[in-house]
């Protein structure tokens, strides 16, 4: 059985409220649990990069890669050049970012909202809902 951490993303206008125009944005999406979940990988990262260019924003650089919550990999992977890094990642990947980058802001782009596995069909279920 494959587990999964189970992500929705979160509506635009809250990604968009903790920005400013004229951030330089790194956006950062996970190539596991949240391609899995539909919300990161490379559909997530070019979907949030449009959302950003129709919103008035610009990604100056993008990073995909797995898993987004290995600090190692975060360290080694990420050389972002924005003041802010917009993150499409569990809050694992976010909370690892975070300690790698003390001194970026970091905006999340996803809930976390449980941990999940597939079905026969290849679907992904809620094991566990997180509250």
């Amino acid at each position: 059985m494959i587990i999964v951490i189970v992500t929705d993303t979160k509506p635009f206008g809250m990604i968009k409220a903790g920005l400013k125009k004229g951030d330089e944005v790194s956006v950062v999406s996970c190539n596991q649990c949240a391609r899995l979940c539909g919300t990161g990988g490379k559909e997530g990262l070019d979907e949030m990069k449009e959302k950003l260019g129709e919103g008035g924003y610009g990604a100056c650089d993008e990073f995909l890669f797995a898993p987004v919550c290995d600090e190692s990999l975060c360290r080694k992977i990420l050389k972002p050049k924005g003041s802010v890094i917009l993150v499409l990642a569990c809050e694992a990947g976010v909370s690892s970012i975070k300690r790698v980058f003390k001194t970026k802001k970091v905006i999340s782009a996803l809930n976390t909202t449980g941990l999940g596995a597939f079905d026969e069909d290849g679907c992904i279920f809620m094991v566990r809902e997180f509250k």
